[in-house]
């Protein structure tokens, strides 16, 4: 189950440059591949106080899905 800061799995929800470190891509090409694979970001959330766009959030267990879909193919 999702709450607000853990995924499916129960593990945190990353940041676009922390889930794109993780599959060792720069930020945009995270974006990308994401887009190819038709991973959207979990949630949107912003610090109260803060303006300006609110960074995306991704759920591991969506990125573990789609890497292994592509190692089955």
């Amino acid at each position: 189950m999702t709450s607000a800061r853990t995924g499916r799995d129960g593990r945190p929800l990353v940041t676009t440059a922390m889930a794109a470190y993780s599959l060792g891509m720069k930020p945009s090409s995270f974006r990308s591949w994401a887009r190819r694979h038709s991973i959207t970001a979990t949630t949107y959330q912003r610090e109260p106080g803060t303006t300006g766009q609110a960074p995306a959030l991704w759920d591991l267990a969506d990125l573990t899905d789609a890497m292994r879909n592509k190692n089955a193919a």
